[in-house]
């Protein structure tokens, strides 16, 4: 990430320190924020702490996904839910490894 983006995770922390941009590991997602040098008070980026909190929502979720066809071709359907936590986009490409002989593992 760039330095500039990163300068606006810059905020004043309570106890009055400026903090310094850093990135915070939660649950194996990586956060943009910013911690306090002073008292180690940690701040994180709105748009990241969202994404963390759809990603709760879901993390132990067992949700349904619909088979379809487009053309010669399977696609697979997955709820809007996952798409939002995970941030998928239209195009993007994943990773599929064939676990057993009823499970794939689908790594983002």
């Amino acid at each position: 990430m760039a330095n500039k983006e990163m300068y606006k995770e810059i905020v004043k922390c309570v106890c009055g320190t400026w903090t310094k941009s850093r990135m915070f590991r939660i649950e194996g997602m990586s956060v943009r924020g910013s911690e306090c040098p002073k008292c180690g008070e940690g701040y994180l980026n709105g748009e990241d702490a969202m994404k963390l909190s759809e990603y709760r929502k879901i993390k132990d979720a067992i949700m349904d996904g619909k088979i379809s066809t487009s053309g010669n071709s399977y696609v697979l359907r997955l709820p809007m839910n996952l798409i939002k936590a995970l941030g998928l986009t239209k195009g993007m490409v994943v990773k599929i490894k064939v676990r057993g002989p009823n499970e794939v593992v689908v790594t983002v």
